[in-house]
């Protein structure tokens, strides 16, 4: 077996062939981001490759829009590297009281990008975008498509255009919610890690911004933060790695939360739910930044819930697993010919 992440090393080829058809070696591709984001690494015409959706989200897409026709399934765990450095400092000393490592994007600058558009593309952008603004983090498939809907747009042919329109909502969606947070920390002594804050930085009064870090040296930034923040991905079925490996490093974690994670993480101490839409988060969040308490010793549930919730074991008997069921489709090639096979 063999396995990549993002559809990197899935469309390898060897004479015009897929590779892991040539040389019949299942090849499992981890996916986490939204399949709007490069649709090609969805859809290859491959037995031997298959689709290992992290996010109940982005299977529903490839079973509704995309279609392919490779072995596509959940895996049932996403496993995590444990945290190098995370007793190197206990959290009572850590330097750096609260930290976001994430890169900006400015949701203003692509609304105003929106005006090139067609008007009825328009038109679904801003109708899909004001209603998914003002809802709490989760999945927004449903709200895009109702959006075409009321606009006549076939959401089952041209799925360039579908998916395009699709990745501008998303970004724009999530660019909304890591502004808000940011802007409510302006004020504070938060330390900013990451590209593409430049529409922000300059209001700044007390907040840090430090240009975007190698990621061999997250760990090391982990370990020396207290409060770790977060914005998430349009989901409502998992929860980001920021959110794992903050906790697995003994930080406490500042982060919106969907449905998935209010029901986990809530007995969890170190975890602090919030909502970027609130008129009072400003005030929330200097709040957990002035709190007094210690959690030195709580952060230990943090670490046992990423022991237990994202073992890195798990997910290679889940990626084998995937991979022993492809082999076992050998046999069944013969059942269809090749091009109903691929249709």
């Amino acid at each position: 077996m063999a396995w990549g992440i993002a559809g990197i090393g899935a469309i390898l080829e060897s004479e015009g062939r897929n590779l892991w058809d040539t040389i019949k070696v299942p090849f499992v591709s981890v996916l986490a981001d939204p399949p709007c984001a490069l649709p090609r690494n969805h859809f290859i015409r491959a037995h031997y490759v298959a689709n290992a959706y992290v996010f109940e989200e982005w299977l529903r897409i490839q079973r509704e829009f995309i279609r392919s026709p490779q072995y596509s399934t959940l895996i049932n765990c996403v496993g995590l590297p444990s945290q190098p450095e995370r007793d190197t400092i206990p959290w009572r000393d850590r330097p750096q009281r609260m930290a976001f490592i994430k890169t900006g994007g400015d949701p203003e600058a692509r609304r105003k990008d929106w005006a090139t558009l067609p008007p009825r593309w328009r038109a679904i952008l801003e109708d899909a975008a004001a209603v998914a603004v003002q809802r709490s983090t989760g999945d927004i498939t449903d709200i895009f498509l109702a959006a075409c809907k009321e606009h006549g747009l076939s959401t089952e042919h041209r799925l360039e255009i579908l998916f395009t329109l699709m990745q501008a909502l998303d970004l724009y969606v999530r660019e909304c919610r890591m502004t808000s947070v940011v802007t409510a920390v302006l004020d504070l002594p938060v330390d900013i890690y990451g590209r593409g804050w430049e529409y922000l930085s300059h209001k700044a009064t007390r907040a840090r911004f430090h240009p975007a870090i190698d990621a061999a040296h997250l760990a090391s930034i982990y370990a020396a933060t207290q409060f770790s923040l977060n914005t998430s991905p349009n989901i409502s079925s998992g929860l980001h790695e920021r959110v794992a490996c903050g906790l697995d490093s003994r930080c406490c974690v500042v982060s919106d939360e969907n449905a998935f994670m209010k029901k986990m993480l809530a007995h969890v101490p170190t975890f602090f739910g919030i909502d970027p839409n609130s008129p009072e988060l400003t005030d929330r969040l200097a709040q957990i930044y002035y709190d007094k308490t210690d959690y030195t010793d709580a952060t230990q549930v943090g670490v046992d819930l990423v022991s237990r919730q994202f073992d890195g074991r798990t997910l290679m008997f889940s990626l084998l697993r995937i991979a022993e069921e492809m082999r076992s489709a050998d046999p069944l090639f013969s059942l269809l010919p090749e091009a109903l096979a691929f249709v």
